[in-house]
């Protein structure tokens, strides 16, 4: 595993297109709204009046999208529907050699499913955005982004893309409006600036240190993610799924450790089941480790049952 520092100076806005539009392709798009990049969508639901909204052009016609000159295609659907739906696309329509990216939650399946349907001139991205809408609402600094180059030939096209995650760049507009409150408009703002070096200076190291405050970027294989992940998330959210399942609620004398319980059912629950069941069953380390989970409970059971034997033994002989 690596981690990844270094970011470039500056960024071309992309033609991203992006298949699937739910929760979290909507998440990821209005970031890259802010940043300057042009976006396309398609997906089964009809999200043609949000993408209105938000500047996405938005094709019903999955072959019109894939014509439409992205430099990103970007898959953002569930990870039991990906083979179904990247089997269906036409991909050899794409016109021009482009960057494929997923952001699914496991990585050696949606690598194999890619490189064997796609053409072999498409580069591949596969990644794993650590957080959603709901722990990203306030920003990515500091949340994980893992990520491996399968398959890249165009390194400009992928550096671009990262930059997005690298460096959050859209917390510069709060830097921005800090500075119209004090009576400089943003167009002002550089001839005022060159007028006063020592100010300049230290605007610009703000904007640096905002440039950076982005993504903890993790380079590593399909393989190793998906081992980590089925010692983390994929169990996190079988414990989630196991205390849902025992219909635990919040008491009038909780403990801060029950609070957590508590918290740990209400976020895995408010993901969807097929969520759930793509982490088992397309992450083939997740089975080991839902076997170590069951042999661990019987272990506690038996030390639990040993205990109390104990504690009866020596009770009968007083």
């Amino acid at each position: 595993m690596a981690v990844s520092t270094s970011a470039s100076s500056s960024s071309r806005a992309l033609k991203i297109g992006i298949i699937g539009f739910g929760p979290f392709g909507q998440f990821l798009a209005k970031t890259m709204i802010k940043q300057g990049h042009i976006l396309r969508a398609t997906c089964r639901t009809d999200h043609s009046q949000l993408c209105h909204h938000l500047g996405i052009l938005f094709f019903r016609d999955k072959r019109a999208f894939l014509e439409a000159d992205n430099d990103v295609i970007l898959i953002s659907i569930s990870i039991l529907s990906l083979s179904e739906v990247l089997e269906s696309l036409p991909f050899h329509c794409i016109k021009r050699p482009t960057l494929v990216v997923d952001v699914l939650s496991v990585k050696e399946y949606p690598r194999d499913v890619l490189l064997q349907v796609l053409p072999e001139e498409m580069d591949v991205l596969c990644t794993h955005p650590m957080f959603g809408p709901e722990s990203g609402k306030d920003g990515w600094k500091n949340l994980a982004f893992v990520y491996e180059k399968v398959r890249i030939r165009d390194e400009a096209t992928c550096s671009n893309f990262l930059h997005i995650f690298r460096s959050e760049v859209r917390k510069l507009v709060f830097f921005f409006f800090f500075l119209s409150l004090s009576g400089n408009s943003i167009p002002s703002i550089k001839p005022h600036l060159q007028t006063n070096s020592r100010r300049n200076i230290k605007v610009e190291r703000i904007k640096a240190r905002l440039r950076k405050a982005g993504c903890k970027m993790l380079e590593m294989s399909c393989e190793e993610h998906d081992k980590v992940a089925a010692k983390s998330q994929f169990l996190t959210h079988t414990i989630g799924r196991t205390l849902s399942e025992m219909d635990i609620h919040s008491t009038s004398m909780n403990t801060k450790g029950f609070e957590t319980l508590v918290q740990l059912k209400e976020s895995s629950v408010r993901d969807s089941f097929d969520l759930f069941g793509g982490l088992f069953i397309h992450n083939r380390f997740a089975k080991q480790e839902l076997q170590n989970l069951e042999l661990a409970l019987q272990k506690v059971k038996q030390k639990l049952q040993l205990s109390m034997e104990e504690q009866s033994s020596k009770e009968s002989k007083l």
